[in-house]
């Protein structure tokens, strides 16, 4: 198992919500280097935690819908276990916990966005969620070389 894992998550059909979908395609050759693994999905869900347990550090990538739109954010996670009733409310502090609690483990993690400007239909993202790409990349590639 790869000693990090970046997980990209969100719509590709929602626009800018799609974001952890490109910028995952984008950080191939940064996580190759740094013997990281990178996942897509639509949404975190609970089948997510044993690769999690098996981490080092979790990455998580996803759009923002609060804010300026393009500014880059990004924060440390920590476990919380808390209860969810609907799959679509798990959330990367919730799947540490299930990590921690199932498997022993709860690695590093933290949350790496954009914040969106369209949530529309549509696969591309707007020009401003774009343009904050490369930095996006280049944050994560920081955190996983260790500096946060």
């Amino acid at each position: 198992m790869a000693k990090a894992l970046i997980i990209g998550y969100g719509n590709p059909l929602r626009s800018d919500d799609g974001l952890g979908w490109h910028a995952a395609r984008l950080l191939a050759d940064t996580a190759a280097v740094h013997d990281a693994e990178v996942v897509t999905c639509h949404q975190l869900m609970p089948e997510l935690a044993p690769q999690i347990s098996h981490a080092t550090l979790v990455i998580f990538v996803d759009a923002a819908s609060e804010g300026v739109p393009g500014r880059l954010d990004w924060r440390r996670v920590e476990p919380k276990a808390g209860t969810s009733s609907f799959a679509h409310h798990v959330s990367p502090e919730l799947l540490l916990a299930m990590a921690k609690e199932l498997y022993g483990c709860s690695p590093q993690a933290f949350i790496v966005s954009v914040v969106g400007g369209t949530f529309e239909c549509g696969e591309e993202l707007s020009p401003t969620v774009r343009a904050a790409l490369p930095a996006l990349v280049e944050r994560v590639d920081d955190l996983l070389s260790g500096k946060t």
